[in-house]
């Protein structure tokens, strides 16, 4: 298979130098809107405010776009600090994203962030919050990981004898340049593990396994979240052994190493979970339980499941104590009068 070209439209061909939309682009916006949308769902089926989804991805998005760039800039400083360049030239080479370098655990990481911020500003669980948004990212990076077919990168090395040569199991690399090429007799049209294509089918796994399954049998706030952490982190730190564009912290991969250890804290924070509840005889964070405290929610005009704003209420809610009773509060018509009460003389009350 012929790979195609980078760019979905180019306006060069209508006489507009200016206009190209790029497949990345492209496929990262349609990622974000899928995500909006099924946010958006979920927030209503759990009753929570009608702009939650909007508020929160006017943090998520701006600070997860920042740190895509930034976790890939500190993780290759070589590409953009090299012997004879100005600090200009530096700078202008770090912010040109059109140029490619993101990185989407850095995206996570600012994105968490962001859920991180919403959450204290709302008086929102942390938890309810990722658990909220992690099926949906799932699925967003399903459909992203395709724009690395038309940019041809985050292939694996070339592939072994016997390994079906065919696309989309493999994909043909117009030109090669990662150390996995250095010895062979040519470096052009070479046939490599399609890395891409296997993380996104495991994320497509993660969204149905997420979205169909524990997200509607989940009991515990962090049920989604922590399952979202071990399947994909799982699944990272395996195909990044296979890829020759990883990013390096001395001979160690940034994003294997980050994945096991995510993989190993997820699980052991389920497995803790299931300890404490069989320990106290209860269900350890509740997943109904998405607000702080019910009273600072209604002062801040936020709507609240009712399930969790019964839960909160106290039994005798609502009703007066006795020092709250009025002093000349009327008595009802047929108030029981005292036995030994004696009869007013006529005339007295008028």
């Amino acid at each position: 298979m012929s790979n195609p070209s980078r760019i979905l439209i180019d306006g060069s061909k209508f006489g507009l130098d200016w206009l190209k939309v790029y497949w990345y682009g492209a496929l990262i916006v349609v990622g974000i809107v899928i995500c909006y949308l099924l946010c958006s769902h979920e927030a209503k089926r759990r009753r929570l405010h009608k702009d939650c989804v909007i508020d929160l991805a006017l943090w998520t998005v701006p600070l997860g776009a920042v740190f895509a760039r930034l976790y890939y800039i500190v993780f290759a400083l070589d590409v953009f600090i090299r012997p004879g360049m100005s600090f200009g030239e530096i700078l202008l080479g770090m912010i040109n994203v059109r140029d490619g370098g993101l990185a989407i655990y850095g995206a996570i990481i600012g994105g968490v962030i962001g859920m991180l911020i919403y959450s204290r500003r709302k008086r929102m669980h942390f938890l309810s919050i990722t658990d909220l948004v992690l099926p949906s990212v799932a699925l967003a990076q399903a459909i992203g990981r395709w724009g690395n077919f038309f940019n041809q990168e985050a292939y694996g090395t070339v592939i072994a004898e016997g390994f079906p040569p065919y696309f989309p199991l493999a994909v043909r690399i117009d030109e090669c340049h990662q150390a996995c090429c250095a010895d062979l007799p040519s470096n052009l049209n070479n046939i490599h593990y399609a890395t891409f294509f296997y993380e996104s089918c495991w994320c497509l796994v993660i969204f149905l396994v997420l979205w169909f399954i524990v997200r509607k049998r989940a009991g515990h706030r962090g049920d989604v979240t922590m399952g979202y952490l071990l399947m994909y982190g799982v699944e990272r730190a395996l195909v990044e052994g296979l890829r020759t564009d990883s990013l390096m912290w001395g001979n160690v991969r940034v994003s294997q190493a980050l994945s096991a250890l995510l993989a190993v804290f997820a699980l052991a924070f389920l497995v803790a979970t299931f300890v404490l509840d069989k320990k106290r005889g209860r269900v350890h964070r509740p997943v109904r339980e998405v607000y702080y405290g019910r009273m600072a929610e209604l002062n801040a005009g936020i709507d609240m499941p009712r399930e969790a704003a019964n839960a909160e209420q106290p039994a005798d809610a609502g009703q007066p104590t006795e020092a709250e009773q009025p002093a000349d509060a009327e008595q009802p018509a047929d108030a029981e009068q005292p036995a030994d009460a004696e009869p007013a003389p006529e005339g007295e009350n008028e």
